[in-house]
């Protein structure tokens, strides 16, 4: 397995590089795909491509003088990228496949656009492919490149491709809305394996093609035979790099820094919540169940705080907007009205983070507050648990996140329903120490039984026969 050079191939980058004031920097993507597949790479090596203008507004700026593995990107128009990306992936796909209802008409989406860059992108990695010096696996990454598989299975017959889908996949009563649904699953067929995080997700995808297709569909052994060859489904259920993780956790400058953070909030009690700016996270949910903590224990505000880090994205999309001012307007308002001098009952930082910062954020943490409304997985769930070297703290989890399947000691939340999601959060606060550490415990060993490492063997091995 090891002879096989790995090309990853995804919308967003791992890094960039960018000028500002006469210096050169190093930038890192935010979101959990970087955070997966960065250390597989700088594990095996390989190369990964990307586009040239994705966004890079979520960034980190991070120190790499060097890497493992190659960048290669693909350079896409401004107009075909914003009608991709946004017009099709974020506006249409993303809801669609969170079970959501589209931000726009389905008949209005720019699809030839969509089409253009996946065929941008399927150049691109046929390129790497024949520049390769041993024989590669191509391992496209999520619902942004549907159609790259077919594009290159149609073009290199030989090619061992691979595609991971980091979201959900929805029933078929709602993929069905898509106009181009048949197109997409044409697309990726074109794979040998198709990964999916649970198995719930698998068989919703095996059930689509099922209904809307003629293939042959086998859910017994979860494959589907095409016109090319047979495409084996898995459940492949990502994690993150523990032994990084826990290394970063327990570095000096972080624990410095989560101590002056319990200071700096008055020794309080601290309940976690990390995410992107996105109508899928739950965040003006997970506001209003904190707002009724405050309302119903007068001297919550000088026990407990809650502290809200939300990382820009696509900022130019009007739902997103819309969110932002929402959140910006609950948390003014519960802050306004539970405040007292030196005591403000949320804080709130509208930025990223860099490793360190977010990881002294996870050690100061008593509780993460984890309740997206829908989630392909979460790993902020893992990055969480993996940092509690010291088998402490209470993860309150959305039972719509993937994560939910494999963390069965987690405090499991309905996030639409805002009082049972109180009284949970409530739960997790006053919670003995013993519980704590047995729930801990198993969820900690469980992180370690989906590191990322081992994923990315499991799915590469499946490839492989």
């Amino acid at each position: 397995m090891g002879q096989h050079q790995l090309i990853v191939v995804s919308n967003r980058g791992p890094y960039r590089q960018v000028s500002s004031g006469g210096k050169a920097r190093w930038v890192r993507s935010a979101g959990g795909l970087v955070a997966a597949l960065d250390p597989v790479l700088r594990n095996r090596g390989g190369v990964w491509v990307s586009a040239e203008q994705a966004d890079l507004r979520s960034t980190v700026e991070v120190e790499i003088p060097s890497l493992a593995y190659e960048l290669a990107s693909v350079k896409i128009s401004r107009s075909v990228q914003h009608g991709f990306y946004e017009g099709v992936s974020n506006a249409l796909l993303w809801p669609l496949l969170h079970s959501m209802p589209p931000t726009i008409r389905a008949g209005e989406a720019p699809w030839h656009h969509y089409v253009s860059a996946n065929e941008i992108f399927a150049e691109g990695v046929i390129n790497a492919f024949a520049s390769s010096s041993s024989e590669a696996w191509m391992w496209v990454q999520d619902y942004q490149l549907m159609l790259v598989p077919g594009i290159v299975a149609a073009k290199c017959p030989r090619a061992r491709i691979a595609w991971f889908c980091h979201v959900p996949w929805p029933s078929p009563e709602m993929f069905r809305i898509l106009p181009w649904r048949n197109e997409v699953l044409e697309g990726l067929l074109g794979a040998h394996v198709l990964g999916f995080h649970t198995e719930a997700y698998a068989v919703n995808f095996l059930e689509c093609v099922h209904l809307l297709t003629d293939y042959k569909v086998d859910f017994e052994r979860m494959c589907v035979t095409g016109p090319r060859h047979r495409t084996r489904i898995v459940a492949a259920p990502i994690g993150i790099s523990v032994n990084e993780v826990q290394s970063l956790a327990a570095d000096s400058i972080v624990n410095s820094e989560a101590e002056r953070l319990r200071h700096a909030v008055g020794d309080r009690r601290m309940i976690l919540g990390v995410d992107r700016l996105d109508y899928t996270k739950g965040i003006p949910e997970r506001i209003q169940a904190y707002e009724h903590f405050l309302r119903s224990d007068k001297s919550a505000r000088d026990r407990f705080v809650f502290v809200q880090v939300m990382v820009p994205s696509r900022v130019g999309i009007e739902a997103y907007a819309r969110l932002k001012n929402e959140v910006d307007r609950m948390i003014g308002d519960v802050n306004g009205r539970y405040s007292s001098t030196g005591r403000i009952p949320i804080h709130y930082l509208y930025r990223s983070l860099d490793q360190r910062a977010l990881y002294a954020h996870y050690r100061a943490a008593d509780v993460a507050f984890v309740t997206p409304l829908r989630d392909g997985m979460n790993l902020v769930a893992h990055e969480y648990i993996a940092s509690r070297v010291e088998g402490d703290g209470v993860l309150v989890l959305s039972e719509f996140a993937g994560a939910a399947t494999y963390m069965k000691d987690a405090l499991q939340v309905n996030p639409y329903d805002v009082q049972a999601t109180f009284a949970t959060l409530r739960q997790a606060l006053t919670m003995k120490p013993a519980e704590v550490k047995r729930r801990m415990q198993r969820l900690r060993a469980q992180v370690l039984k989906l590191d990322v490492h081992r994923w990315a063997d499991k799915f590469l091995r499946i490839l492989d026969h």
